[in-house]
């Protein structure tokens, strides 16, 4: 190939950039950054108020107040707060306690086992005439008899005890003094019979006595106890 006669173009080299292009370039970047505005400020610390904000109130139903705890409770009913049953052991532990503060001879401490309208029935009667309040006639048992002579004895065995839930009593009752309308649900019946009702010739106890429990709170008290028992 010949080289071109000096003076005359290369058609093989870039044509510099056209100044109309470069012109509508640069009129582009004006009109971008007359389009951005002025920067966005922010308030500085200094310049916050000084007044505590208070969060965004929100809607809170109120409190509804539980029904009373109660034993047990119908289908038809809405909201209810059931009590959780005690056990037969916690029965069996104020039966135990009673023996113990009769052997003591320790009225006050007896008389806290019992609830208020606590009565001691006289089986042998046979549910006739008016029972006396259980703490009296305990202490009046007491003041006549030497209680303390069963220190030592064996007054009743555990396995020979009887004991009976609600339902039971309603299918087998226990004596005239034990009505079913006077039962609650969570009511125990437990059937004691006496090891040691004799310490030589004074007789201390009946051949067997029934010690009917109420639940009271968190515990069972004794409502009614039952025996063949006079004072001579």
């Amino acid at each position: 190939m010949h080289a071109p006669p000096a003076g005359s173009p290369d058609s093989s080299r870039p044509s510099p950039a056209c100044p109309s292009l470069l012109v509508a370039v640069i009129a582009g970047w004006s009109l971008l950054g007359c389009g951005r505005g002025e920067p966005a400020s922010f308030p500085t610390a200094a310049e916050l108020s000084d007044e505590r904000r208070r969060p965004d109130g929100v809607a809170l139903d109120p409190a509804s107040t539980p029904p009373p705890p109660t034993n047990q409770a119908d289908v038809e009913d809405s909201v209810v707060t059931l009590r959780t049953p005690l056990g037969i052991g916690a029965a069996l532990d104020v039966v135990d306690e009673f023996f113990r503060r009769v052997v003591a001879e320790d009225s006050e401490a007896l008389s806290e086992l019992l609830t208020r309208d606590a009565l001691a029935i006289h089986t042998g009667s046979g549910g006739s005439g008016q029972p006396p309040s259980a703490g009296l006639w305990w202490e009046q048992r007491f003041r006549r008899l030497e209680y303390g002579k069963l220190a030592g004895e064996p007054v009743y065995r555990e396995s020979e005890l009887q004991i009976f839930r609600a339902e039971d009593v309603l299918a087998t009752p226990q004596h005239p003094a034990i009505q079913p309308e006077t039962l609650d649900d969570q009511d125990v019946v437990i059937r004691v019979p006496i090891a040691t009702a004799r310490v030589a010739a004074d007789r201390l106890l009946g051949d067997e006595i029934v010690v009917w429990l109420r639940r009271d709170g968190p515990r069972f008290r004794i409502y009614r106890l039952l025996e063949d028992f006079q004072l001579q």
